[in-house]
């Protein structure tokens, strides 16, 4: 459920988009737009811009280091005045004026500027993976806006395998994290891979963007499960509506499951299977309190160190599961960290554990409070129909008993259409690990191991 955040530097940039934008310079521009951003240790780096249209029709941009491997990360809004737009991202403010062919920008942050120039690029380089899709595709793309129930509109491909007559179709569901259709974690563009892979094995995929990320509108801070749930829905009703596929499957990876169980147990005449990549089986808080000791204990802790970092953990979530606001919920978490003994900040230093869900900042936001709170179980044992559950031996993010919670609840609904592996040496995003750790993720060139892939497509297939 812990999807690694993309680690930036401090002057790392970060665009986004402004629902309702009108037309001017952003929609003028569209495209990839680079240039060299120089810090004041003289390090340069390859910093862009990606203008677009969303879903909606409104004007939006995503920011791209490629240098520190961060694409299509999203900011908050864009104020625009003829020819210039200011793009604030909440720490700092990227300035762009249009000059003939190319942008002037300027980067504030802190009291300083850094002048730069953006040039129109085909595309941001990224690290090739051997996996990547690559033409010839034996299959076609059509780009859709699904409307949800909140009136969020989600950007969406839906992709199709040539000469199949009604195929079944999936909807890939994202882990957590600020994540595109296309699931890129740790330079592996997952769900690309995924999407190829089952599109030649003759099944359609349907990959959409996280509210409030990319091409679709929203708040993905103040998100919660529930509306992830119904953008899910409206994904599966979207599809519904065609009348061209025969089965429809829902294939989420990481937290991705739990939405997939949910909308499988309320709308169970509307999904025809379920697969599970590294889905959770457990109550949110048994999970996490999990996956902490497995990466404090990955990062070098010992046990002592372990037993001294878990106590501080579980005073954390307690806090946070004992405000429901932000703001009290905030400041009792500032208290306690202020209050610590010198020794355990030390080691919280140490062994970087405040990050992810143990940062203050992600913590204020309502999904963190509702994945402590969240217990799959229910929905699992509601899904009634066929469900292939798969985890990786090495996942140190969703361990193994969080599958034997899945199989455990299915079979408590009286589901008996289950089919469910721990594949040995495969880490969580499913690639062939050697520890499981997150340091592997980006250094691994396989995004998702064959054996995986073969797996869940013949499943898909056979349904």
């Amino acid at each position: 459920m812990k999807t690694p955040l993309r680690k930036l530097l401090p002057l790392a940039l970060l665009f986004a988009v402004h629902a309702g934008a009108q037309a001017g310079v952003v929609a003028d521009h569209p495209g990839h737009w680079m240039g060299e951003l120089t810090l004041p240790d003289g390090r340069v780096l390859k910093s862009g811009v990606e203008l677009f249209t969303r879903a909606d029709g409104s004007s939006g941009a995503s920011f791209s280091s490629p240098d520190q491997g961060a694409y299509d990360i999203p900011v908050k809004r864009i104020a625009e005045q003829g020819e210039t737009a200011e793009l604030d991202l909440g720490f700092g403010k990227m300035n762009l004026a249009w000059r003939g062919d190319r942008f002037q920008a300027e980067w504030k942050q802190g009291g300083a500027s850094f002048p730069l120039q953006l040039q129109r690029v085909a595309a941001f380089p990224r690290k090739a993976r051997p996996q990547d899709p690559a033409a010839p595709f034996p299959y076609t793309e059509e780009t859709l806006a699904i409307r949800s129930g909140d009136g969020v509109t989600l950007g969406a491909t839906l992709s199709v395998p040539k000469g199949v007559a009604r195929p079944n179709v999936v909807v890939l569901v994202h882990g957590s994290g600020p994540l595109t259709r296309d699931e890129e974690i740790a330079g592996h563009r997952v769900f690309a891979v995924l999407a190829d892979h089952l599109l030649r094995q003759g099944v359609a995929v349907l990959r959409y963007d996280k509210r409030g990320i990319a091409r679709s509108t929203g708040d993905f801070e103040g998100h919660t499960q529930a509306q992830l749930a119904d953008d899910l829905g409206a994904a599966v009703a979207a599809l519904k509506a065609r009348g061209q596929f025969a089965r429809l499957g829902l294939v989420g990876h990481s937290e991705g499951p739990m939405i997939a169980a949910k909308v499988a147990a309320r709308q169970p005449a509307d999904v025809d299977f379920l697969v599970s990549m590294a889905g959770v089986g457990l109550p949110g808080l048994d999970l996490i309190l999990l996956q902490d000791r497995l990466l404090v204990r990955d990062r070098g802790a010992s046990p002592e160190e372990t037993a001294q970092l878990m106590t501080y953990i579980r005073g954390f979530y307690d806090i946070v599961l004992a405000h429901a606001d932000s703001a009290p919920r905030v400041a009792a978490l500032k208290a306690y960290q202020k209050a610590l003994p010198e020794r355990d900040k030390a080691l919280i230093e140490k062994y970087r554990i405040g990050t992810g869900t143990l940062s203050v900042d992600v913590a204020a936001q309502p999904f963190v409070r509702g994945l402590l709170l969240a217990d799959p179980r229910p929905d699992w044992r509601k899904v009634a129909c066929p469900v292939l559950a798969l985890n990786g031996s090495l996942d140190l993010q969703v361990p193994p008993e969080s599958l034997d919670g899945i199989v455990a609840a299915l079979k408590e609904g009286g589901n008996a259409k289950l089919e469910a592996a721990l594949m040995p040496s495969l880490n969580h995003m499913f690639q062939t690990a050697k520890t499981g750790s997150e340091k592997e993720y980006a250094v691994i060139d396989e995004t998702i191991a064959p054996a995986a892939l073969q797996r869940i497509a013949a499943f898909a297939r056979k349904q």
